[in-house]
């Protein structure tokens, strides 16, 4: 099964990806904790944040059984994009809200064989002039993997059968 920490680093490195050839080349992805990285001031301002960065967090996930042999995950995806100017960040937040909404249109490549959908729709918002792009990613994965297991080769059946 795939992982949630394999998941956060496919996510990083699609927005990574993005952001080659662009202005925004040198942005950070900041890995902290979310609570350490997202306190505000009591004016609405974040506190210690490198600035450009990009933060990426998991909302509440859901998951289960889809059937006996599949499990159905839905992972509510938030990245937080932090300006260069604080105090003027609409055009920056503009071009990043591009690219992200573009990036994000293609599946997550999580491992060579494992891909992740955006289950609906993707939503941008701007609060206290830091850009958040929020989308869920959906999965269906495997539960019991039988590939190392050997293949029967022969199989005799003693059938008694009476009338």
């Amino acid at each position: 099964m795939v992982t949630l920490k394999q998941i956060n680093k496919a996510i990083n490195n699609t927005v990574k990806s993005a952001l080659v050839d662009t202005e925004f080349v040198d942005v950070e992805i900041v890995s902290e904790d979310t609570t350490e990285a997202l306190k505000k001031e009591t004016d609405g301002s974040y506190i210690n944040v490198i600035r450009p960065s990009i933060k990426v967090t998991f909302d509440t996930t859901q998951s289960g059984k889809f059937n006996s042999q599949l499990k159905e995950r839905t992972l509510p995806v938030r990245v937080y994009f932090f300006a260069k100017d604080k105090n003027k960040p609409k055009l920056d937040n503009l071009a990043m809200q591009d690219l992200l909404e573009n990036v994000f249109l293609e599946d997550v490549k999580v491992t060579d064989t494992f891909y992740m959908p955006i289950a609906e729709d993707i939503e941008c918002s701007t609060t206290d002039g830091v850009l958040q792009v929020t989308f869920d990613l959906y999965s269906l994965e495997e539960i019991y993997d039988d590939s190392n297991l050997e293949p029967i080769e022969e199989l005799n059946f003693n059938l008694n059968l009476e009338e």
